[in-house]
């Protein structure tokens, strides 16, 4: 069964009633009424012109203007049939009769009435209902703001749904879907402006969105009760409009980085003035609902105007944006005035209105823009990058020559020190054992068993020297088991006994060679002073903590010997040598000693403030 296409209502028969004031619309229009003289045949799409200047003495005065469409000879199919209405303007209500019965009325605001909204009603929705034999719509308006009718549309669902849908999506959905997507944008960047505070931009951008979006209100709502008056929804549209084209200036001032301060604070104080003397209830001004096409008209050279002076020093920058932005001024500008003409019903009322996209194309516009930007910093930043990697590594590049450079200072410099060290230990040590040896020999009183001590004094202090040169990781522990292996066979060959009772102890960070070396010299001494002055058979050596300190101890049961005595006396250089070189290593020795024996102590600190 093939689909049953829907007819078009390019007539109608027309009646225009003067009155005062608005009326409700009757529940059912009399006979009489239909039958009365005066109804003329129009043609569909009809519109009556809208005044620019709201006439005086007019207030208040409206007209009704009846549309009856004869569906006597309608062929209709046997499924339901519905009445569609691309478009229908005026400040005042709709109502809609089938066979003098009302089937419709607009409901809520006068103004913003939903005349921007499609109406799709079913005739006969009912399984038994019949088609009515006419339609009638009656349209109330002010006698000065014009009113307008679309060709009618009667025919099954399937005809004329996705029709209505279309008519919809474009003329309501889309402006509010790009309203509202702009104003979410414009929430972002007010986001960045206040967690910024650097750029203008971003607030400026939310404020436009804001007043896009409230410029945009009414396009998209009507057709029932709004929160707020028709004075105060009249009142936003106006002063949005004039804001929307002061941020938009404002926009173009920042993204062009132009100086106008004049004209913006002319067009910022402008805008307040007006909005501040139409308030509604001030009744300084008439109805804003009258005077709007004129603002509209005003607007145009004063927008014109100022986006002329914009683009004129923008186009001194000859960049893609000005050409951007001059090509978006081009088409708002044809969009607003074909919109003035078809508010005013000097286009067919069939048009859709353009602004909406126009205002939604300052959000494309900025977008772009600022995208470019984004895009160009982001290959800045790029670049920075790949200069500072270049310069980083040519800086690396010096600076590892340098590390060169300096390594090799430091190691001629460590071999300087080392051999300073061991020139000045061999002085101390093995210089001073050769130099008593030349003495004895020129002196005539050099023995065989004086020379064989001597001659191992010298070769103990070479061995150490040696050992001293050896890696010891911050180990006291290793660096004793060395001086053991050394002193070990000189004790038991002299008939001391050596009882090694030695414990873990923490590592000393600041142990190096030179340190170890005076380690190893105090040790030496002490072990040298047992083997010629006490006669002892045995020794002890013991670590351990006291308190911040690790103790080495070295314990004797030989005869012992006045402390005080020997430290007083200025030939006694060994406890000299010894206290001399445990300061050097900021630590300290203490003796203790009677007729049982000697106790020899080392302190040594588990860490100092600078490694030596």
């Amino acid at each position: 069964m093939s689909e049953t296409p829907a007819t078009q209502w390019r007539e109608a028969q027309f009646l225009s009633v003067p009155g005062r004031g608005y009326s409700r619309p009757p529940a059912q229009l009399t006979p009489e009424f239909l039958a009365q003289e005066g109804w003329k045949s129009v043609g569909l799409p009809s519109a009556f012109k809208r005044d620019v200047l709201a006439a005086a003495g007019l207030e208040g005065q409206t007209l009704t203007d009846w549309y009856r469409l004869d569906l006597s000879h309608f062929n209709a199919s046997q499924e339901p049939q519905y009445l569609y209405i691309p478009r229908w303007k005026t400040v005042g209500q709709v109502a809609i009769y089938a066979d003098g019965r009302l089937m419709y009325a607009s409901q809520g605001s006068m103004t913003l009435n939903g005349y921007n909204h499609p109406l799709l009603i079913p005739l006969n929705a009912a399984a038994d209902e019949l088609l009515p034999m006419a339609v009638t719509l009656r349209i109330d308006h002010l006698r000065n703001s014009g009113s307008a009718l679309s060709t009618v549309w009667v025919g099954p669902a399937k005809a004329l749904v996705w029709r209505y849908q279309l008519r919809q999506l474009v003329q309501t959905q889309l402006p509010l879907i790009g309203s509202g997507a702009f104003l979410a944008v414009g929430f972002f960047a007010l986001a960045i402006w206040i967690k910024l505070r650097r750029d203008a931009l971003y607030l400026i951008f939310f404020a436009t969105s804001v007043m896009a979006f409230l410029r945009m209100l009414h396009y998209h709502v009507g057709g029932g009760f709004l929160p707020l008056s028709d004075e105060w929804m009249e009142w936003i549209k106006t002063c949005s409009l004039i804001w929307l084209v002061v941020f938009c200036h404002c926009l173009m001032e920042r993204l062009h980085r132009l100086s106008m301060r004049g004209v913006t604070r002319f067009l910022m104080l402008s805008a307040l003035l007006w909005s501040a003397v139409t308030v509604p209830g001030l009744g300084i001004l008439p109805t804003l609902t009258l005077l709007t096409p004129m603002i509209n008209i005003l607007m145009v050279p004063v927008a014109a105007l100022i986006f002329y002076d914009a683009l004129r020093k923008g186009f001194r920058q000859n960049s893609r944006e000005t050409w951007v932005v001059a090509g978006w001024l081009f088409i708002a500008a044809l969009c607003c005035i074909y919109d003035l003409l078809l508010q005013t019903n000097w286009v067919s009322p069939e048009g859709i209105y353009t602004n909406p996209y126009a205002i939604v194309g300052v959000f494309g516009v900025t977008l772009y823009i600022m995208y470019g930007r984004y895009v160009g910093a982001m290959e800045n930043i790029e670049q920075a990058n790949l200069h500072l990697a270049q310069r980083l590594s040519i800086r690396e590049a010096e600076l590892m020559a340098s590390h060169a450079r300096l390594r090799d200072i430091e190691r001629i410099q460590m071999l300087s020190e080392e051999r300073q060290r061991l020139t000045q230990d061999m002085h101390d040590g093995l210089g001073s054992s050769l130099v008593t040896a030349l003495r004895a020999v020129e002196g005539g009183d050099m023995t065989q068993a004086l020379l064989g001590d001597i001659l191992k004094a010298c070769i103990d202090d070479l061995k150490l020297t040696i050992d001293s040169m050896e890696p010891i990781e911050a180990d006291l522990l290793l660096l004793l088991a060395t001086l053991r292996f050394r002193l070990g066979p000189r004790l038991k060959a002299a008939g001391v006994r050596l009882n090694w009772e030695v414990q873990d102890i923490p590592k000393l960070s600041w142990l190096n060679p030179r340190s170890g070396l005076h380690i190893l010299r105090i040790f030496q001494e002490a072990f040298a002073n047992i083997l010629k002055h006490t006669r002892a058979t045995e020794v002890h050596v013991r670590t351990g903590m006291q308190g911040p300190n690790v103790v080495v101890s070295i314990q004797d049961n030989g005869t012992g010997f006045d402390y005080e005595a020997v430290r007083l006396n200025p030939k006694g250089r060994g406890l000299h040598n010894q206290m001399r070189r445990a300061q050097a290593i900021n630590g300290s020795v203490q003796w203790v000693s009677g007729p049982l024996g000697t106790q020899f102590t080392l302190l040594l600190p588990l860490s100092v403030a600078e490694e030596r």
